[in-house]
């Protein structure tokens, strides 16, 4: 008989945390996440939805809005990633104004945190992540993977989500960065 055991992006039984000189990497073992994109012609019944359903006014241009339970992420216009519902969730309360994919399998999460987090951040990505206020997020290349990077404490709280099957290079780079500050 075969076992099956569930495994981190980095495929690991526990979740990669830890600190280095001062910045934590933990990574977020299996995200919540969905793509939620309006549908043309349904404005009206989309923002509905959100209303009732997200609990949220929809974010703008590289922004979040939200809280613990359920945030919401402008990826681009009428388009956004939402973590905490699954994507049976969000299709079951915006049925046909909505376009709903499940994508907590296809992206690698990572909390980060520390004093020193944004002088890291500016080794590996164009963002001006020093400037970001909580709440703000925006999609970004990092170590040449697309991410997205979402600030979650101004200057000392960011989540960086990128491909899960670049997971492990991803990693690679954000240690490698902390490591040589």
């Amino acid at each position: 008989m075969i076992r099956l055991e569930p495994t981190t992006a980095l495929g690991n039984k526990t979740p990669y945390d830890k600190t280095i000189g001062g910045i934590r990497i933990a990574e977020i073992a299996a995200p919540v996440l969905a793509s939620l994109a309006m549908r043309q012609g349904k404005a009206t019944g989309f923002r509905r939805a959100a209303t009732g359903t997200l609990k949220t006014a929809l974010p703008g241009a590289g922004k979040s809005s939200g809280n613990a339970a359920c945030r919401v992420i402008w990826m681009g216009p009428d388009q956004y990633l939402v973590e905490g519902m699954t994507g049976a969730e969000l299709g079951a309360a915006f049925g046909a104004h909505a376009a709903v994919t499940d994508q907590g399998d296809a992206w690698a999460g990572f909390d980060i945190s520390g004093a020193e987090c944004v002088a890291m951040l500016e080794r590996l990505s164009s963002a001006d992540s020093r400037r970001m206020a909580a709440g703000d997020a925006t999609r970004t290349p990092m170590h040449h993977m697309h991410c997205v990077l979402v600030c979650r404490e101004a200057g000392t709280g960011f989540t960086v989500y990128g491909p899960r099957s670049a997971a492990a290079s991803l990693h690679h780079a954000l240690t490698a960065a902390a490591a040589s500050l």
